[in-house]
């Protein structure tokens, strides 16, 4: 990513910033809640463009600004509660004057899980490295 590493990690874990990205194309994020300390809450929705709602939700495992982010990941059934309990780490390195970022997701619980799952985070991802870029030319 053109933009650097501080202003990469910010995008993951400020509410001003994920409202602008969270979620594939197409989709917006209402809503955002970040409680940003090792064991506290977050709880997002991405808004489809069908209208529907999904609700996510997680805990923070480790926080290690600018390089290093861990959360776990579960969707929201209809009533509320957690599904299946993923979790997600982001590493950020110092790439020249840019951010290079790795990604990874573990226990999905199917395969069918782990290709919707990769085609939207592929999407968001896409969706975060536009808007880091134009937070770091200042353009947003």
């Amino acid at each position: 990513m053109d933009a650097p590493r501080d202003l990469v990690f910010s995008l993951w874990t400020e509410p001003k910033h994920l409202l602008h990205w969270w979620g594939p194309h197409n989709c917006s994020a209402p809503s955002v809640s970040v409680d940003l300390r090792e064991g506290g809450a977050w709880r997002h929705c991405i808004l489809g463009a069908d209208g529907k709602e999904y609700w996510s939700r997680g805990t923070y495992l480790e926080i290690s600004p600018p390089e290093r982010l861990v959360f776990t990941f579960a969707w929201e059934n209809e009533d509320g509660k957690s599904g299946h309990e993923m979790h997600v780490t982001i590493e950020l390195a110092e790439s020249g004057e840019g951010t290079r970022l790795v990604f990874r997701k573990r226990e999905l619980p199917s395969d069918t899980e782990f290709k919707l799952q990769s085609e939207g985070w592929v999407e968001a991802l896409e969706k975060v490295a536009a808007y880091a870029e134009a937070q770091a030319k200042g353009s947003m």
